[in-house]
């Protein structure tokens, strides 16, 4: 086994664990015994982290090649990247043991079941600063992981790490403000962005976030 297909098959595992993570979490929420009072904010966050996780995997593939990840502390933040998308896959939905009556939440009742309302899950403080701390560690793991592969290959770009770290900087600021914040036209707006954002890297083939 070579050391691409080595490193690989480690990501691999993690980011099948993220999936399968958020598929049981979306099967429990569908089920006809389930009553959910659905909101679009998670399932918008849902669908950013999947295609994060895709963006992140499918450069893995070229960036493991490098020599440089012949290096156990090269490759440990790309590995403690990968552990924090399966944290966020983790922390996207509510668990079924999650009690919204201890956080605030006013379920409505539907056919005299108590519905798990996913807006008092979203906005509640716990899941903003677990949720959105997780996000923010990816990005700061990103930027170190930049940083060490810019000072392994000698780069003398200075102009285009400066760039890199101003942007990194200003989305861990965006992420930030939606810890501390609950107004809901801040986080649809900042989602939409990272949506807009994403599929753009996407299509053009950039890099993932950090």
């Amino acid at each position: 086994m070579s050391q691409l297909e080595y490193l690989i098959a480690l990501i691999s595992i993690i980011v099948g664990l993220g999936i399968t993570d958020l598929a049981q979490s979306v099967r429990e929420l569908v089920r006809p015994s389930r009553a959910v009072d659905w909101h679009y904010l998670p399932v918008l966050w849902v669908g950013n982290v999947v295609l994060i996780l895709l963006q992140f995997w499918w450069a893995s593939f070229n960036l493991l090649q490098e020599p440089a990840f012949g290096r156990p502390l090269v490759f440990l933040p790309y590995l403690l990247t990968f552990v924090g998308l399966y944290l966020a896959c983790a922390f996207a939905l509510p668990d079924l043991d999650w009690n919204q009556n201890e956080r605030g939440g006013h379920p409505p009742a539907q056919g005299g079941r108590e519905a798990l309302d996913l807006e008092a899950f979203y906005f509640s403080a716990e899941h903003r600063q677990w949720f959105f701390g997780t996000l923010i560690a990816l990005v700061l793991l990103g930027q170190a992981f930049t940083v060490s592969v810019y000072v392994l290959r000698g780069v003398d770009d200075l102009q285009q790490l400066f760039e890199t770290l101003g942007f990194n900087l200003g989305l861990a600021m965006l992420l930030g403000l939606l810890v501390t914040s609950d107004r809901e036209w801040v986080h649809a707006t900042v989602a939409i962005l990272m949506l807009g954002a994403i599929c753009t890297s996407l299509a053009m083939g950039v890099g993932p976030i950090g």
